[in-house]
């Protein structure tokens, strides 16, 4: 991860921390919990849905004798870890691939 995409991964965060902080101040302590039950629901989706992509592409790749072209396989693992970083795919679904 670059250094910028870094510094807007911080801003990100500082935003969602800021929008939880808000919400709470506003609505209470049941509307910060609720955005923060919000929050991981979304990400739980997107993991799944990215989860779900990645195992399709997976199928393409071997269709298309694609799984050992090396430039291909290096793309798909390096979007694989960016996710993972990321905290859309989680750790324990790098077995399942």
């Amino acid at each position: 991860m670059s250094e910028e995409e870094g510094e807007k991964e911080k801003l990100l965060d500082k935003i969602n921390n800021a929008f939880v902080d808000f919400v709470g101040n506003a609505f209470g302590e049941s509307g910060k919990e609720w955005v923060q039950e919000t929050q991981e629901k979304i990400k739980d989706f997107s993991s799944s849905s990215i989860k779900k992509f990645l195992e399709f592409s997976d199928d393409v790749l071997e269709k298309l004798n694609l799984h050992e072209n090396e430039s291909v396989i290096k793309t798909r693992d390096s979007i694989e870890d960016m996710l993972r970083q990321s905290g859309l795919l989680k750790e324990d679904e790098e077995d399942e691939f």
